[in-house]
């Protein structure tokens, strides 16, 4: 990785990307911004509604705004193919004003000085966010997006969580009035959906429990409801040796052991709704496919999202925010690709986007304009009430793309550990290769 930035430092510097910390040029009001061509690489297909829903706000925005401004938006494939492409484009030059893409990737680019700090724009007196508009956004949002330097690197179109799936009918005839409140009543209730399921057997045996797979994703909910920090108030020093990443574990293995965590060959959608498992994990943007699942099944169970729990009640979801970087071209580039950016994020038009892309808001108010979407999707309105208890991966943090890799290998690890010194172990190596990361990163 180290080998790699340092290209990439090398060529922005000669193509003049590389802006000097805190020297950006600052907005000027009253700015000629007639004739400035915002590109705009985006993920959304021109065949699919979420593809004709850019293009026709992007169009929109084109005949409306009083700047001259026009946006050229370019569908690059995956978030992967954009990482790729931005990489390609580092190295030749051709580069976008406004790349969608994961914070981690958006803050490799950022590491080598291609992209510009947002936060000129979001406190400009002319052109940028009233206090108001800053209180709009639900806690944390923003600071997804700002990297150890104070950069504000990555701007959020909506956002998603990761929640646990729950099948309140079944859990009721298991004698269980409500959704668990903490960790002992959770592994109460997966243990006794298992042996319900083991007393069935065929196919049913050794079902029941929850999904888990040693990932990530799997481990981090938990870890984060145990009260865990993955990096340090400093921004820059990661921390999976504390009590709640031990703990954690522990729990889990418990699970594991007790017999109330199974795995399926893909998503446990179908399981699900088969009743092979009272609880799976699963981002919110994968609820309606929970819902094609039951139909399937002619499943009428009540089910839907709920959060993970800690041992002491707390609540806890991993959100996900769906990010924008902007590129550092030009003062009157960048202005005219926030001009447009703020356009695209604002609550009317995020109300729409929700309204095709299942996704989730990032500011209080577009709630108020989703009301009748909300009603009508049962599932979606359980999940939206569970944003206030969103924790974010630290993926604005350094190295944060190698210490991914590294965390999902440490997770089906500690699942196979059997004992805790063993998990202690692990999770001190883990520790440190993270560090290790952030100081190769550095050099």
């Amino acid at each position: 990785m180290k080998k790699t930035l340092n290209i990439l430092l090398v060529v922005a510097m000669v193509f003049g990307f590389v802006a000097v910390l805190g020297n950006q040029a600052p907005v000027q009001a009253q700015m000629d911004l007639s004739g400035e061509v915002v590109t705009y690489w985006h993920v959304f297909p021109a065949d699919d509604p979420q593809g004709e829903w850019i293009a026709a706000l992007i169009e929109e925005f084109n005949q409306t705004n009083e700047y001259g401004i026009t946006v050229e938006g370019f569908d690059q494939g995956s978030y992967s193919d954009i990482a790729s492409k931005m990489t390609a484009g580092i190295q030749s030059g051709d580069l976008p004003n406004l790349a969608m893409g994961y914070t981690n990737n958006i803050a490799e680019w950022a590491s080598v000085g291609v992209m510009a700090d947002m936060n000129q724009f979001v406190n400009d007196a002319d052109y940028g966010l009233t206090d108001e508009d800053k209180a709009d956004f639900y806690p944390g949002v923003l600071d997804t997006g700002v990297n150890e330097n104070g950069e504000l690197i990555a701007y959020p179109l909506s956002q998603s969580e990761r929640v646990l799936i729950y099948n309140y009918t079944w859990a009721q005839e298991l004698g269980f009035d409500s959704a668990p409140a903490n960790t002992a009543e959770l592994k109460d209730q997966l243990c006794a959906a298992a042996a319900a399921n083991e007393a069935i057997g065929g196919d049913y045996a050794g079902t029941g429990g929850l999904v888990y797979y040693p990932s990530l994703e799997d481990y981090n909910t938990f870890f984060n409801a145990f009260g865990g920090q993955a990096v340090l108030d400093d921004g820059v020093t990661y921390d999976f040796s504390s009590d709640a990443a031990v703990s954690a574990a522990e729990y889990i293995n418990d699970l594991r052991d007790s017999g109330c965590t199974l795995q399926t060959e893909s998503y446990p959608n179908p399981e699900q709704a088969q009743r092979k498992t009272l609880i799976t994990q699963s981002s919110s943007a994968g609820i309606a496919y929970y819902g094609y699942a039951f139909a399937d099944e002619a499943n009428d169970d009540v089910w839907g999202p709920i959060p993970v729990v800690g041992p002491n009640g707390e609540k806890v979801v991993t959100s996900y925010q769906q990010m924008i970087g902007m590129v550092n071209v030009s003062p009157e580039a960048n202005l005219a690709a926030w001009i447009f950016l703020n356009y695209l994020t604002s609550p009317a038009n995020q109300a729409s986007w929700i309204e095709v892309s299942g996704y989730f808001p990032t500011r209080v108010s577009t709630e108020a304009l989703i009301t009748d979407y909300v009603a009508g999707n049962e599932q979606y309105a359980a999940a939206l009430e569970l944003i206030p208890f969103g924790v974010a991966q630290p993926q604005a943090a350094p190295a944060f793309s190698a210490v991914r890799g590294e965390w999902n290998d440490a997770a089906a690890a500690l699942y196979a550990a059997q004992s805790s010194d063993e998990v202690v172990s692990i999770l001190a190596d883990f520790t440190k290769t993270c560090n290790d990361l952030v100081a190769e990163f550095a050099e």
